[in-house]
């Protein structure tokens, strides 16, 4: 599994049709309708990637956004929306969104699932390992283990 993305989303089609795709991909999907239903996942457990479309029941996503900041301030964020209103796009940036995604007719399903991907593991194997390898050993020796 790459990771765990929680997708709000109140568009059954919309929704389910990524939820497949990123589900082929070995990325675990929570699904949920609208924000109220986000925030008490949120309150459950723990996403690497959280994917957010701005119109929803109840509650916009921009106000979803900032409840979910006061939850985790460091989970990733992607906007999924064909709403482009300005203000409320600055406002999703000041709330560090990690991007924007169009969706509908126009967007192209398998790069939303490539820039979710990119997201939950920016480095290829050969590149983890080049990391890895750069460091010197002593970062990986246990400095208490005569303490044992």
């Amino acid at each position: 599994m790459i990771g765990t993305v929680m997708l709000v989303e109140d568009e059954i089609k919309t929704a389910d049709m990524l939820k497949r795709a990123l589900e082929t991909e070995d990325i675990e999907v929570l699904w949920v309708q609208d924000g109220k239903s986000a925030l008490q996942e949120m309150k459950k457990g723990r996403f690497d990637l959280i994917i957010l479309d701005l119109k929803l029941p109840e509650m916009t996503g921009d106000e979803v956004l900032e409840c979910i900041r006061k939850v985790d301030t460091y989970v990733s964020v992607i906007v999924y929306t064909n709403y482009q209103d300005p203000p409320v796009m600055k406002k999703l940036i000041n709330l560090g969104v990690e991007g924007f995604i169009s969706k509908g007719a126009e967007a192209d399903l398998w790069e939303t699932v490539k820039k979710v991907k990119s997201l939950l593991d920016p480095f290829s194997e050969g590149e983890k390992n080049e990391l890895l390898g750069s460091l010197p050993h002593e970062a990986f020796v246990n400095p208490h283990k005569d303490d044992e």
